[in-house]
């Protein structure tokens, strides 16, 4: 009996540790990923095609609501013009959801746009995981307050993680 107990409390004290370290295995890893360039392993740790799709509800979520402001939103030309920022949209996210701009992502703790030139900060920015339930964390860079700064979103992903969304937030 004394062995089945400390078997199980060994199984217990496993399981607690991968639960604590797994998802700063999995920021890691991504990070490492993100930064050497590495697609192939960026492809395994990110789902493009959800984080696509989340960032564009977002602009699209905002953009309507802009539009339900302002006063010329019965206008045929406002609705035109959205239609067209809805496309624009659509290309300016697919060009920075991207390993690229992961990797410019992942570094200066925000997004740049594609080919834009800045300065690479002498030192990757530093994450800090939120932990949402056992099946979901967020990372999210240090940063002033007031900044915008994006919220990574990793899922369960068999015994792993995965970066399924980003959510753009106001506040550190």
């Amino acid at each position: 009996m004394r062995k089945v107990l400390i078997v199980l409390a060994a199984v217990v004290l496993v399981v607690g540790l991968w639960f604590y370290a797994s998802p700063s295995l999995a920021l890691n890893g991504l990070k490492e990923a993100a930064l050497a360039g590495d697609r192939d392993a960026l492809e395994q740790k990110v789902d493009f095609p959800s984080v696509r799709d989340s960032l564009k509800s977002q602009f699209k979520a905002k953009m309507v609501a802009e539009m339900a402001k302002d006063e010329n939103a019965e206008n045929g030309f406002a609705t035109l013009g959205m239609m067209i920022g809805f496309a624009m949209v659509d290309q300016m996210i697919d060009g920075i959801v991207s390993p690229d701009g992961m990797k410019a992502m992942i570094r200066n703790g925000r997004f740049t746009k594609p080919g834009e030139a800045g300065a690479e900060p002498a030192k990757p920015t530093e994450w800090i995981i939120e932990r949402d339930g056992l099946d979901k964390f967020r990372a999210r860079p240090k940063g002033e307050p007031a900044d915008k700064v994006p919220m990574l979103v990793f899922k369960r992903d068999g015994l792993g993680w995965r970066l399924k969304s980003i959510d753009l937030v106001e506040g550190s």
